[in-house]
């Protein structure tokens, strides 16, 4: 596959109405995939009990994983939003089936692990080329902007998501949870289709297999001297922090005899944080112009804020701490993803992307699992230092990267 040009923007800027309607879509969509997880986990708890709601749950994350990067390779060839649009449609039809499913009978545990990896799967698709296709609708100077908004959506909408779901499930059951999650594909789809995006351009090789491309997306991604270092970056962090804060923080909680209302305060102030962040970006981006210093400032920061909150005793100290923490992750999602966007070539930009989806979330259940593992033979205070030093050991091997520190938006 040769290398091509990125195809003028579709829209005019983020005050067009298809984009504005396709932010909100994916949020909305967002939204109702928190209905469909606790709908998920219920359903697989009063099937097989909290065992087989683990495995349901664990076996959800294994398509993703192993799919992601043929995914990308996809993208690159058929463009962006077609196979949205073909994800979506296809969410949408499993949901409706589980939705009339679950008003006759109690979805087995099979039908629950079936449609799980199915979604999963689908996810894997829609994920890299959700990530590829702003480059096609905005101007290269609406980028950050652009991806600081849909963060902060994003984020905003899995944080309220989680409880007006669980509230849904419990008092309207499982179908009516499953249903909303279809309506809210089915806005995305619509969404989707009004917005105007070009189509890639037609390649005049002969067509490659799918691994081969896929090969040669790897080896674009890790011989770019700015994309491999943003991703071993973000992959780093994301596999320091994520078990700790997932598995860590509830245990410190237990231990220091926070309490739930502990706990839900802690998450509630790193959400905060985590929406604050990106939507930084899209009021102040005009008077930042050097990316590196700021990425690598960010993640020193969200290092010594996460060391902070593996050692404090006090819980109004660890719920300011855990603000500080998510401010920083969103702020750095918010640069680093356009960072990407920016330097990738259109041509292997969905590989690329799909990479960058694998360091943010394919590492989370390895993350979450030797977390666990750690704290049952460490302790959760010694098991959040070693995290916190593995973070902020990828924070200064960064800055040993001269392409990074020098990178501008």
């Amino acid at each position: 596959m040769t290398a091509t040009t990125p195809a003028p923007a579709a829209t005019s800027g983020l005050k067009d109405r298809r984009l504005i309607a396709w932010l909100t879509g994916e949020a909305l969509s967002q939204f109702g995939d928190q209905f469909f997880i606790v709908a998920l986990a219920v359903s697989a708890v009063h099937s097989a009990g909290a065992v087989g709601a683990g495995l349901v749950l664990a076996v959800s994350a294994l398509p993703k994983v192993c799919l992601l990067l043929f995914a990308g390779s996809l993208v690159d060839r058929l463009g962006p939003r077609r196979l949205m649009l073909g994800s979506d449609l296809a969410r949408l039809a499993m949901m409706a089936f589980l939705a009339l499913y679950a008003t006759t009978a109690t979805p087995s545990t099979w039908v629950l692990a079936a449609a799980a990896c199915a979604l999963g799967a689908l996810d894997a698709v829609f994920e890299p080329a959700a990530n590829t296709l702003p480059v096609h609708v905005v101007a290269e100077e609406d980028l950050v902007r652009l991806q600081g908004l849909r963060t902060a959506l994003g984020r905003a909408a899995t944080i309220a998501g989680g409880p007006v779901g669980g509230l849904a499930a419990g008092f309207a059951g499982v179908s009516f949870s499953f249903a909303v999650n279809a309506a809210t594909f089915g806005i995305s789809a619509a969404a989707l289709w009004w917005l105007r995006a070009p189509n890639p351009p037609p390649n005049t090789e002969p067509p490659s297999p799918l691994w081969r491309e896929t090969t040669a997306g790897l080896r674009y991604a890790l011989t770019h001297p700015l994309v491999r270092s943003a991703l071993v970056l973000i992959a780093a962090l994301e596999f320091s922090l994520t078990g700790a804060v997932n598995v860590g923080v509830p245990l410190i909680a237990e231990q220091r005899h926070w309490g739930p209302f502990g706990v839900g305060l802690v998450n509630s102030a790193f959400g905060v944080g985590a929406i604050l962040g990106p939507l930084s970006m899209v009021l102040f981006k005009d008077r930042v112009r050097r990316a590196g210093p700021l990425v690598l400032g960010a993640a020193a920061l969200g290092t010594v804020c996460f060391g902070i909150i593996g050692t404090t005793s006090r819980l109004s100290v660890a719920a300011a701490v855990a603000a500080g923490l998510g401010l920083t992750i969103g702020f750095l999602a918010a640069i680093v993803i356009p960072l990407i966007q920016r330097a990738s070539d259109p041509a292997y930009l969905g590989r690329v992307v799909s990479l960058l989806a694998l360091a943010l979330s394919g590492l989370t259940p390895l993350s979450m699992a030797l977390t666990g593992i750690a704290v049952g033979y460490l302790g959760a205070p010694a098991t959040m230092a070693i995290c916190a030093a593995l973070a902020g050991t990828a924070s200064l091997a960064a800055l040993t990267a001269r392409v990074l520190r020098q990178a501008t938006l």
